[in-house]
């Protein structure tokens, strides 16, 4: 169940990342942009100092110069007639001018007379121009942009340019505000273009992206880099391109694709923002506005600087609150983000983000979990853990290697967030369940096997306690006490106890120690078989030398006996070789680890056959063909089993280095061939001299009594009988 729940809680795990990655929460966000400024700062945007864009910055030091701001729009005027007159292809101003001038004449007027009347103005005050119709001149003299921003309420006139969309409006998937903050209609109406210049950082306060379009009111109106880029060139709109205009799929909605302006294309995310490559604050992109302002300007050296380009105008006094944080630096002027935007997209050099990428990304994390649950499986923790790592730094290096080589913007955050996920409660779960199951396998085997098999088994226990295919040749062996119901029939239970624990004590270590496995106790018997659930080679061997193992044990256990005033017993051994499926058996409530088969059946009927031929063992002839160095094997008779129709040679081991041994085994194969042959007299006369010889755990005077009584069977019969029938009444 345990090793179930790996799979459970993996799949679980890798499902709620997908969901996670889907929906974004802000944690997931936070690491998202932290990997994805970690790429910007390796690897910033390389700044071209031939790039038409150029920056006027309002400094600290033009505030102390020229005074406080707002400043006269009369300055602005000057400012505005001189960088055209420097050659600027376009002028966009980052500053809001939402309330007309206070120092213009007029206004002066109101504001020294509302609360004096006793104060006398001089004559022909009034008859001065205007500073916002100063101003207003000055920007309708070539290609100006004027910045505006979203607010909560107000009115929202068309834009100058309109934004038009292939496919349906995208409103719903754009940065919207009820209403706009406006420059001064004057001004507006001379300008050529209008820009918002609502930047949105993300909840970390870091600004990454910036709006190209946005919804303010019921109109849509594009961002101050954008209509600088079409007033540039003169162009007439711009035109936003959707999912639904080319043929990619958006879930039903309608998102934004890319964006033209005049003959420049550039791509946007799914909101309509552009992703900025920052290159930094770059001094060969900015002059002071004191240069072009100050009495004794440089014309020539200024003229270097703005001439062919697009030209910004903000302000990096912290005054006047227009400082933002880029993943590059955390005190950057709004307006050089504007500039950033320019940049990129008049050298065609853009960082993309393109709708099949949530597609991919989904794709690897639900790959990454489904390899991390495999990892997990195995039996090694610090491979899965070397496989989080190895395909969490995998995941980095690709999206490193997108972003440098192809601008492409991969989130690698999933996959790595997937590989770690997933590997801890998969990996403990897994510990876990081969923690339990190997308690389980210790608890199971603990006394019917050697500490050294049950170390092995707890290492592999699929391989072991459920070997390929279930099928292996084994050596089984039954053991069972001779007469145990004649024994016990008058004796006290708790008599019966001592004498059966002590007998199957003796034998279950005789087992253990040369390697078998215990499959169960029957009453008075003992089932056990070798190569399994480890596997070794001898186990034939090792089954007949336990044979020597167990008659010493029942020759110890009989000691005992005689000081406790119990009776003798005798063991009797069936040994057999044989294919026979082995692993856990039994029910869903109780399994054990045993074997079925033809062999095991074998087995068990040839321990039942020793009484028959006066033997304390018997071995079928599979388990004979493996003979242990210095005995050898005597081939007792060729028996056809129930349930079976081919003979089984049946054999007992015996020392070779015994002269009796090596003179019964001749005297056997001479009986043997006699019989055969229907020479009774011979085979009579072998029987006689086998019923004179002594060999231990051999009844021979009852081998040659059984063979004698088949001897007069077949005479009777006229022929003779060679195989000993189980199933036959005798």
């Amino acid at each position: 169940m345990l090793r179930r729940a790996t799979w459970i809680s993996g799949l679980a795990v890798t499902a709620t990342l997908l969901i996670l990655y889907i929906i974004s929460p802000p944690p997931v966000e936070l690491v998202r942009n932290a990997v994805q400024d970690g790429y910007q700062r390796l690897s910033p945007r390389v700044y071209d100092r031939d790039a038409p864009v150029h920056v006027i910055d309002i400094d600290e030091a033009s505030l102390e110069t020229l005074g406080q701001w707002p400043w006269p729009r009369t300055y602005l005027a000057a400012l505005t007639d001189r960088l055209f007159g420097l050659g600027a292809v376009a002028i966009g101003f980052d500053i809001l001018l939402a309330e007309p001038d206070r120092t213009s004449p007029r206004a002066l007027r109101e504001n020294l007379t509302r609360f004096r009347e006793d104060i006398r103005l001089p004559e022909g005050l009034s008859a001065l121009a205007d500073h916002d119709a100063i101003f207003a001149r000055a920007l309708s003299q070539g290609p100006t942009v004027l910045a505006l921003s979203g607010r909560d309420g107000g009115v929202v006139p068309p834009p100058k340019a309109g934004v038009a969309f292939t496919g349906a409006d995208p409103a719903d998937a754009l940065l919207t505000f009820p209403g706009a903050l406006l420059p001064v209609p004057e001004l507006g109406e001379a300008a050529a273009g209008l820009g918002h210049v609502s930047l949105t950082p993300g909840r970390d306060g870091i600004t990454r992206r910036v709006p190209m379009a946005a919804r303010l009111g019921d109109q849509t109106y594009p961002s101050l880099s954008a209509e600088l880029l079409r007033v540039a060139q003169g162009a007439g709109s711009h035109i936003l391109r959707t999912t639904q205009a080319s043929g990619e799929g958006a879930g039903g909605s309608n998102l934004v694709v890319a964006m033209k302006t005049g003959a420049a294309q550039y791509p946007l995310d799914a909101s309509g923002d552009f992703h900025v490559h920052f290159a930094g604050l770059q001094p060969g992109r900015t002059t002071p506005i004191l240069s072009i302002l100050a009495d004794d300007w440089d014309t020539v050296a200024n003229q270097a600087a703005i001439a062919g380009k697009i030209v910004l105008i903000g302000s990096s006094a912290q005054a006047l609150f227009d400082i933002r944080t880029t993943p590059l630096s955390d005190k950057v002027p709004g307006v050089m983000i504007h500039a950033e935007v320019l940049e990129q997209v008049i050298a065609g050099t853009f960082l993309n983000r393109p709708d099949w990428t949530v597609g991919l990304e989904l794709l690897v994390i639900a790959a990454i979990g489904l390899i991390m649950i495999l990892l997990s499986r195995t039996d090694a923790p610090a491979l899965g853990l070397l496989g989080a790592f190895g395909l969490a730094g995998l995941s980095w290096a690709v999206g490193w290697h997108a972003f440098s080589a192809y601008g492409l913007l991969l989130d690698p955050t999933g996959p790595i967030l997937a590989a770690f996920a997933v590997f801890i409660p998969t990996t403990a779960l897994n510990v876990l369940a081969k923690e339990v199951a190997r308690r389980k396998i210790r608890g199971q085997f603990a006394h019917f096997l050697p500490e050294p098999l049950i170390a092995e088994i707890v290492q592999s226990p699929e391989e072991t306690l459920t070997p390929k295919g279930a099928e292996r040749e084994l050596t089984i062996m039954f053991v069972d006490m001779r007469r145990f119901s004649t024994l016990t029939e008058k004796m006290a239970p708790e008599d019966v106890v001592r004498l059966l624990n002590t007998f199957l004590d003796g034998i279950s270590v005789a087992l253990v120690s040369h390697g078998a496995t215990i499959d169960k106790y029957i009453g008075d018997a003992v089932m056990a078989f070798w190569n399994a659930p480890v596997a070794r080679e001898d186990h034939a061997v090792q089954a007949q030398l336990a044979i020597f193992a167990i008659e010493r044990a029942v020759a110890d256990a009989n000691a005992t006996f005689q000081d406790a005033n119990l009776p003798q017993v005798e063991a009797r051994i069936g040994v057999n070789t044989g294919k026979a499926f082995v692993g856990l058996m039994g029910s869903s409530e109780r399994l054990s680890y045993s074997c079925v088969g033809d062999a095991v059946t074998l087995a068990a009927r040839l321990e039942g056959l020793t009484r028959l031929y006066g033997v304390g063992h018997l071995v079928g002839s599979a388990t004979a063909s493996a003979c242990p160095e210095g005995y050898m094997h005597v081939e007792i008779d060729e028996v056809v089993v129930k349930g079976r129709t081919q003979p089984e040679a049946v054999a007992v081991l015996v020392s070779a280095s015994d002269p009796a041994a090596q003179a019964f085994k001749s005297k056997m194969a001479t009986l043997r061939v006699a019989e055969k042959a229907a020479d009774w007299t011979a085979a009579r006369a072998a029987c006689d001299q086998i019923a004179q010889m002594q060999l231990s755990g051999l009844d021979l005077p009852h081998l040659a009594r059984f063979y004698l009584e088949r001897i007069a069977d077949a005479e009777v019969k006229g022929g003779p009988d060679m195989l000993y029938r189980a199933d036959a009444k005798r």
